[in-house]
């Protein structure tokens, strides 16, 4: 943090402690990309009566400088009246007179002005100290009670700043953290430490397609999150709702794996839902972290559906919701049999198309009999690295979309694979695909 000159005075440190139970925390914030402030608030819970506390929050990694400092919450002046009221005592003067009308928050039969707050900005940390002018303690409750403005350089894009409080005690004078009560006794107190969140959280759809009146092809939902992830919750809404949640295909993949995720059709909508209930995170990164498959309505047109994620929730340490957006995405309904077509006359797999590719390709297949299909992606050792199509087709042509993951929700190296296509006809066939990166 960038140094600044106010001289901050320290709290008077009395050998004893009380025994209630104050317990100061960093609530976790967020900031998108971009922004040049972030707000974070700290919050006090607190059994007794609190006189004033000073702390030290430190940035790692020390990139934020401290704008400012203000009371929130239970520290904020008691509303009043600045027209003066009946009396006109002060009008319109910007601060409390004394006979004003003002509302008694607290209950305690007096006006309370907000707490004074002084900082240090230093090198690496930040120094607070909060006092009340009119010697009005912070009575027992839980809020927040002040609001620290950090600046965010322009070179800090989606990162996890972990805020944390420590003493310093090598300094003149020292500056230990201390909540004390309004005799200046210190508080036995804990210190809970949290983040700040610079950038949001990006959802976004690949795969899917297939025919209607059957099942789909797996759609994966991608997730890039700078930040550990406690939980999340969407919809998928598909224009004229042609698309219905098969529940028993919702599949955590990749970083998700040990996430449970539910999903449900609930008004036209496809909600889904993923926690763990260890209270584990999907690690920062990106890439896929859940597979889902739709029932095709039988009357879906031969054409493309616009599908959306919605009411889009995704939640960091506390439950608290980061900035997060989801793209919409195009479902391709393209792929099925086409009636009109003749039937063809023999099992056929083509070129997939575009070749060499980035980042889908589409593989296009014929079947000329009812029979089980698969369709699946190898390396060059033999090994299936992702299955496509699996399961009873009629006559048709069909076609499969392949988004360069492999079963867990990885994507793949640049490089050469196989495409195969077996029935249970009799028929097989290979050929080659190249993936760019």
């Amino acid at each position: 943090m960038r140094r600044s000159f106010l001289v901050i005075t320290s709290l008077i440190i009395i050998a004893s402690f009380g025994f209630g139970e104050t317990v100061m925390s960093v609530i976790g914030s967020s900031t998108p990309n971009g922004e040049l402030y972030a707000a974070v608030q700290i919050n006090l819970e607190n059994t007794g009566n609190v006189g004033g506390f000073q702390f030290n929050l430190k940035d790692i990694p020390n990139e934020l400088s401290v704008a400012s400092v203000s009371p929130a919450g239970r520290a904020v002046a008691e509303p009043y009246d600045d027209t003066g009221g009946a009396g006109g005592i002060g009008a319109g003067n910007g601060m409390y007179d004394f006979g004003e009308p003002y509302t008694d928050t607290n209950g305690n039969g007096s006006y309370d002005p907000a707490l004074s707050f002084n900082f240090n900005d230093r090198d690496t940390t930040v120094s607070i100290l909060a006092y009340s002018p009119s010697a009005t303690p912070i009575f027992p409750g839980y809020g927040p009670i002040c609001t620290i403005i950090f600046s965010v350089p322009t070179t800090v894009s989606d990162e996890i700043i972990d805020l944390k409080f420590h003493e310093i005690l090598n300094a003149d004078p020292s500056f230990p953290l201390v909540v004390s009560d309004p005799d200046g006794d210190a508080l036995n107190t804990t210190w809970l430490n949290g983040l700040l969140t610079v950038g949001g959280i990006e959802v976004r759809l690949t795969g899917g397609g297939g025919t209607p009146g059957f099942l789909s092809a797996p759609l994966v939902i991608e997730m890039n999150n700078a930040v550990p992830v406690k939980g999340l919750q969407f919809n998928l809404v598909d224009d004229v709702d042609y698309l219905t949640i098969d529940v028993a295909s919702v599949q955590q993949v990749g970083r998700a794996a040990n996430f449970t995720f539910v999903g449900n059709e609930v008004n036209g909508q496809s909600l889904i839902l993923g926690v763990n209930f260890n209270g584990e995170e999907i690690a920062p990164g990106s890439g896929a972290i859940l597979e889902v498959q739709f029932m095709i309505a039988s009357n879906a047109p031969m054409n493309d559906l616009s599908l959306s994620i919605t009411d889009l929730i995704v939640a960091t340490q506390g439950g608290l919701p980061l900035p997060s957006n989801g793209t919409d995405y195009v479902f391709s309904l393209t792929t099925g049999v086409d009636e009109e077509a003749e039937l063809p006359t023999a099992f056929e797999l083509k070129q997939n198309y575009p070749n060499p590719f980035n980042p889908t390709t589409t593989i296009s297949y014929s079947v000329p009999v009812a029979s089980e299909i698969q369709v699946g992606i190898f390396n060059l050792l033999g090994q299936e690295i992702r299955s496509l199509s699996n399961g009873e087709h009629q006559p048709g042509v069909y076609s499969a979309m392949w988004d360069g993951l492999n079963q867990n929700g990885v994507r793949v190296e640049s490089g050469i694979y196989l495409y195969r296509m077996s029935s249970s006809a009799g028929f097989s066939a290979t050929k080659k695909l190249v993936m760019l990166k």
